[in-house]
């Protein structure tokens, strides 16, 4: 598989995008949802054409698609969470993975386990801490233990 350097923005919007971003996520963190989430997404219309050949292009995308899931807009969000998943800088992302696993557990998708175990493999079970437990319990299922570990639970970091 070939690697995909991405290219830096110029510094001008890279500036504006910045702005946009940190904006986005303090409005995330008072719980203003769908504000941050047009944040996010006035930055992303700031990508020359096309935007997936741009650093951070992926994350703004993520970020869309995680205001969307907690603000439980499931079906929206796997749009999204698609188009990052799609893009050249997204293979081995366990918080792609992991998001990607929990909407179609709430959409009742049976790629749920797949995503969830991917997610685990990658990122560990921290990964997971922050989630509601019956994530973790799906991806535990469907992925063994590292060698010598009784559980994925004997993983977890001190």
């Amino acid at each position: 598989m070939t690697e995909t350097t991405l290219r830096p923005l110029p510094d001008g919007i890279q500036t504006q995008v910045a702005e946009l971003s940190d904006s986005g996520n303090e409005l995330a963190e008072q719980g203003q949802l769908a504000e941050a989430q047009a944040r996010f997404e006035q930055a992303l219309e700031l990508f020359p054409e096309p935007g997936s050949q741009w650093q951070g292009w992926t994350e703004l995308l993520a970020a869309v698609a995680d205001m969307l899931f907690s603000s439980g807009n499931f079906k929206d969000a796997l749009l999204w969470l698609e188009r990052a998943a799609g893009a050249p800088d997204s293979s081995d992302n366990a918080w792609l993975e992991l998001r990607l696993g929990q909407v179609f557990c709430e959409l009742e998708d049976p790629r749920a386990a797949g995503h969830l175990g991917t997610a685990l493999s990658l990122g560990g079970p921290e990964l997971f801490d922050d989630e509601d437990p019956k994530y973790f319990g799906l991806a535990a299922d469907q992925v063994p233990p590292p060698d010598g570990l009784a559980s994925w639970e004997d993983a977890r970091l001190p």
